[in-house]
């Protein structure tokens, strides 16, 4: 299945040209979230509360790397040359091109399950109710 687009961008500094995928898909987003799990560990102490024992510092920078790389669909460079990105192109970017595609890249669009709903009264008046119970009384 062939994943929808953007429309290319152009980098700040390099004036690279990058086409990004619309959205991350399940098993992107897991293995991002996985770099974190991997990056802290915890010990068990007695039977109380686990205690943090280890955290990699690198896993944010490895996350947003990953992100990275996974958002873009290919660059074209101001030669022409198309190409699919990997971690050695990433790491030849200006900075300034990097920090642009992160702000560029799909973000996560969870919706709340519990966001109360609005009404407006006869009066124009708008109210929030709070979210309405699914469960059952007494």
């Amino acid at each position: 299945m062939d994943r929808p687009t953007e429309d290319l961008i152009e980098l700040p500094v390099s004036k690279m040209k990058v086409r990004l995928f619309s959205y991350y898909t399940r098993g992107e987003r897991k293995e991002i979230e996985d770099i974190m799990s991997k990056g802290i560990q915890f010990e068990q102490v007695d039977e109380g509360t686990p205690k943090l024992k280890t955290v990699d510092t690198s896993y944010r920078t490895k996350m947003e790397d990953k992100a990275t790389l996974f958002a873009i669909k290919e660059y074209i460079t101001t030669e022409g040359v198309v190409g699919v990105p990997d971690m050695d192109w990433l790491d030849l970017l200006p900075d300034e091109d990097f920090e642009f595609i992160q702000a560029k890249i799909p973000k996560s669009k969870k919706k709340l399950t519990t966001k109360p709903s609005k009404t407006t009264s006869p009066t124009g008046e708008v109210s929030k109710e709070s979210p309405k119970s699914t469960g059952s009384s007494g």
